[in-house]
Parts: structure tokens; sequence; C-alpha cells
């Protein structure tokens, strides 16, 4: 799995160098805006790191290392992630305060209105410079299922209001019970229904596990649903770094019980 992401991350950066490079690196931005309902909770949320790709033209990285080769080591891979601190970070000129956690930026208790726009803008200690914007999606509400519904082993309808500033929809069942074999399910939609499959109540082998479920739902306004090659090869929605900022609202979860 390492290996796979490595060589996909290698691959993208291969269009950005030439012959003659033998080093590139850029900032990777993730960041969020997120208002959770009922119970209310506003926070904001910035990852800041960069990539460096080196040593890309030599294949040494590319080898399998004899068993107990102790001159084989990590350093060899081309890809490397260090995170970025000491960064000014603001939302809509309201500082975001630096986490303990190196390239971790946190504001808690933030004051954010539906469907008002918001303005993330970074500058690193050495000067680079990131922008982003989205707008903050207007509440809405599940209408199914409904907390304490019951159902058989079957597809489960699901249903919600329209959230206005909402480019998609987020949506997920998960045991309730952490411990639980049951597979769950997440997918995305642009429209305000989904059919939660039954796969999602069985385990890998397709039993049939009955218990409570969790489901869940976001309106996204900006860059949530991107794969780690759109990153690479579009740069995501932010400028002057690879990466996404998106604004979400979270309605209360729904618990229900599958028998």
């Amino acid at each position: 799995m390492r290996k796979s992401a490595v060589l996909l991350t290698a691959a993208a950066a291969l269009l950005s160098l030439t012959c003659d490079e033998w080093n590139y690196s850029t900032l990777v931005l993730t960041a969020q805006v997120a208002k959770t309902l009922n119970p209310e909770s506003n926070s904001a949320t910035v990852l800041l790191a960069k990539t460096t790709v080196a040593n890309l033209l030599h294949d040494d990285w590319m080898e399998t290392p004899e068993p107990g080769d102790s001159l084989f080591s990590p350093d060899l891979f081309p890809v490397k992630v260090t995170p970025v601190s000491g960064a000014t970070v603001t939302l809509n000129s309201v500082p975001i305060p630096a986490n303990p956690v190196p390239g971790v930026y946190f504001l808690p208790a933030a004051d954010l209105q539906h469907l008002a726009r918001y303005d993330l803008d970074i500058t690193t200690a050495d000067g680079k410079r990131v922008t982003a914007h989205g707008f903050l999606p207007d509440s809405f509400s599940i209408l199914a299922p409904l907390e304490g519904d019951s159902f058989g082993p079957g597809p489960v309808g699901a249903v919600w209001t329209r959230s206005d500033s909402a480019q998609t929809y987020l949506v997920g069942i998960t045991p309730a019970d952490s411990s639980s074999p049951a597979q769950g399910w997440a997918d995305s939609r642009t429209d305000t229904a989904c059919t939660i499959p039954a796969a999602a109540f069985q385990d890998t082998l397709g039993n049939f596990i009955p218990g409570d479920y969790v489901f869940s739902i976001a309106a996204v306004n900006g860059g949530w649903n991107k794969s780690g090659l759109d990153l690479f090869l579009s740069g995501g929605n932010v400028s002057g770094a690879l990466g996404v900022f998106g604004c979400a609202v979270h309605p209360r979860p729904v618990l229900i019980r599958v028998r």
C-alpha cells in the first residue's frame, strides 16, 4: 500500500520535473470549516505540510532489500512529508492558533454563519502564501430514517432536506459498537436521497450483523470530494499549494436498529 502511494505521487510529480531536476517540493494543505448542529459546535482545522520529491530518478528506492539488509533505509523513498510550523493562518482575518502538534492549526468555538463566505489565508515563515475560500452551507435536517427506527436485514432508504450552497452531501452509516464486524457504508450524493445497501449491515463474508447503527450526513461546499490523484494533477481548490479547503454542516446523527 505504501509503495503504491509513493509510485502515484512520484508519477504525478514527474509532470513538473525536467530531466535535469532532481528535487521538487510543494506545500500540501487540508483545511475545513465545520458547523455541527444540535448540539452546536463550530471549528476550523488546518493541516499544513511540505512534500518533497527527491532521488526520483534513482532506482535504489524501487529495489527489494535482501533479508537483514542493514543498508536499506526509508530515506531512499523519493517522497517525504514535513509538517510546516510557524505559519500565520487566518480565517476571515481571525487568527487560527497553532496546535502543539506540528503542522496543525485549530480554532475552536469559531463564529460561523450559514451561507457566509470564508477566506483562508496562510503565510509561511519563509514568505509563501496560500489562499482558499468556500461558503458554509445552510442548515438542513434528516427526514428519514428517524431516531429509533427499526429495520430488517435489507436496504434502508434515507432522505434529507436541501442545504443551500451545498455542492455535495457525504453520507455514511457505521455500527454503533466499534467492535462490530459489520462493514458500514459511505458515499457522496448531489441530490437529497440515497439507499443504504444491505451490505452495510453485513461482515466481509456476507453474514448479517444485527444491532444499532449510526447514520450521518454532511452538506459540503468546497474540496472534500477529491482523490489523491486529483490533488496532484489539478491542485485541488487551493491557490499556492496542493490541497483542499471545504466548509461543512453536520446535523445530528440518527441512531437506528437493524434486526
